[in-house]
């Protein structure tokens, strides 16, 4: 059980190339609106109607240009203090020298937003950038003396599902014990939350009273009022 990854502070996130070219064209498209307006109240009107058709269809151009290239274009994210992470099957490290033990932590949070390449932004309407550096994932981790908080860069889909099976590993291993249970149960990725490991996992947790029973059954998942008397019969007491 063992996930590395690159990692490092995001600085900031900036327009794609299809934001920007978008912009570009609305703002040209407004002057020439704008050149228009003037050009009909000033005599002699419509003097500058050609260099208006112009400017007109020039400003068409990277809007249409955008729409097409988003579907291409990868967001931009700005990026400094590059190191390493690693996460095992005791402890997490950090550059290759800060160690941090899993029962040191007490608060513990991972953020997944994408890997490289992975399409985002697909619920927007006007030209935005559609592919994924993979940069924007984060990770918190909190202990009695210290809070880190980073982001790390997810090379591909197979990388994800590997730190996805080791986060579910670590919770159900009892490595997290000084996080909340519910909060632990949550952190399980929502691919495996059919699984035989995690819904004994959460049946544990309602036997050892760290879970209440009625909310436990929830996470636990049943098919039938039938089926989940059976299981509060049996596991609540």
């Amino acid at each position: 059980m063992n996930f590395t990854a690159y990692k490092h502070s995001i600085i900031k996130e900036r327009p794609s190339i299809s934001v920007k070219l978008f912009w570009i064209g609305v703002l040209i498209i407004t002057i020439t609106f704008l050149i228009y307006y003037i050009d009909n109240q000033t005599p002699p009107r419509n003097a500058l109607s050609v260099i208006t058709n112009m400017l007109f269809f020039i400003g068409i151009v990277p809007i249409l240009f955008a729409y097409v290239y988003q579907f291409f274009d990868f967001e931009i994210v700005e990026i400094s203090d590059k190191g390493y992470l690693e996460l095992n099957e005791e402890e997490i490290i950090i550059d290759h020298q800060k160690l941090i033990r899993y029962e040191e932590i007490t608060d513990f949070d991972v953020k997944l937003i994408a890997f490289y390449n992975q399409k985002i932004n697909l619920a927007y309407r006007m030209p935005t950038e559609r592919r994924s550096l993979g940069l924007s994932n984060g990770i918190k981790i909190t202990t009695d003396s210290q809070k880190i908080i980073l982001n790390f860069k997810l090379e591909n889909s197979t990388h994800q599902r590997k730190l996805e099976e080791v986060i579910k590993q670590l919770v159900i291993n009892d490595k997290l014990k000084n996080i909340d249970a519910k909060k632990l149960i949550h952190l399980i990725p929502t691919r495996f939350k059919k699984s035989e490991d995690y819904k004994d996992y959460v049946i544990k947790q309602i036997v050892a009273n760290r879970i209440n029973c009625t909310e436990g059954l929830l996470l636990h998942g049943y098919n039938s009022d039938k089926e989940a008397k059976e299981l509060r019969k049996k596991y609540c007491g």
